[in-house]
């Protein structure tokens, strides 16, 4: 049996942030400036202003990272662009986009999937196909206040399970007071910088949220443990979406059988507050 996944390397502190973002230079109602103090103010580590085909430049801030992105939007359904402090060519199809954001060392992101009253996005043949991006946002917090839905659990097991190795990511896509904070991801970054956080979120050395916080993920040759001291209920899932075992509280262990293909964990808080690991991958 061999098990593939991201959370074996040594890396500096778990680092909280949102890539989602939208300020007054497209279409939010706060400025830059208030922004980057709001997600400050709720202990953030890093942000990305993300505007709708524009470019925002970080803002210099004592305690918080800014991580340059922008979201493609015109011309078909959006994805960000996460560490290019560059618009994209939106004559351009979202293949060809993709393939330059990789070329300039980019971290791509498929967003909201389950966006609109079709719950339809982003089509699911669109995902299997496209490439190369390096995940989908399985938790979108406007789209709470929109039609659809705003997580894409769904989406995100049928392509683990059809053998696309992509990552979740969760965020707020941000455009006025009440969309968040919410979502989030926590990175296991080597440092505090925009290079390091965007590195490990393209290895997959994270995990999302919309509000629960995991303490300790540890993958040896036989388990996959789970601490999150604040969670009710653990789950271990897989192939699409089949739940291997529950855990009641925060702290609980899957062992591996050979033949599941992969293993990921949800930590379940309050309402329907969970935090979401990456996928360990099982091979025999």
């Amino acid at each position: 049996m061999k098990l593939t996944h991201p959370y074996c390397r040594p890396a500096g502190p778990w680092l909280r942030g949102n890539l989602h973002t939208h300020s007054t230079n497209s279409d939010g109602t706060l400025t830059p400036a208030e922004l980057v103090e709001l997600y400050a103010s709720h202990g953030y580590d890093f942000l990305a202003i993300s505007d709708h085909d524009t470019f925002t430049p970080p803002l210099a801030h004592p305690t918080l990272v800014g991580v340059p992105a922008v979201e493609v939007s015109r011309g078909g359904s959006h994805l960000l662009s996460v560490g290019t402090p560059q618009v994209y060519d939106t004559s351009l199809t979202r293949a060809e986009i993709l393939g330059q954001i990789a070329a300039d060392g980019g971290l791509a992101i498929l967003a909201h999937p389950n966006w609109l009253a079709h719950y339809q996005h982003w089509e699911q043949a669109q995902l299997e196909v496209l490439g190369p991006y390096h995940g989908i946002e399985i938790f979108n917090s406007v789209i709470d206040f929109l039609e659809g839905e705003a997580h894409a659990l769904d989406r995100w097991d049928q392509l683990l399970s059809k053998g696309r190795r992509v990552w979740g990511y969760a965020h707020d896509d941000f455009h006025r007071p009440g969309n968040g904070p919410r979502g989030w991801n926590r990175v296991a970054a080597a440092e505090r910088t925009p290079e390091s956080i965007v590195a490990a979120l393209q290895a997959g050395s994270c995990y999302a949220s919309s509000g629960v916080f995991i303490e300790r993920i540890e993958v040896d040759e036989e388990s996959f443990r789970i601490v999150a001291p604040e969670a009710s209920e653990l789950r271990f899932v897989t192939r699409y979406g089949k739940v291997l075992q529950f855990v009641e509280g925060g702290s609980g262990s899957y062992t591996f059988q050979g033949n599941e293909g992969y293993v990921r964990a949800e930590a379940y808080g309050r309402g329907k507050q969970a935090a979401w690991t990456q996928p360990v991958w099982v091979t025999a």
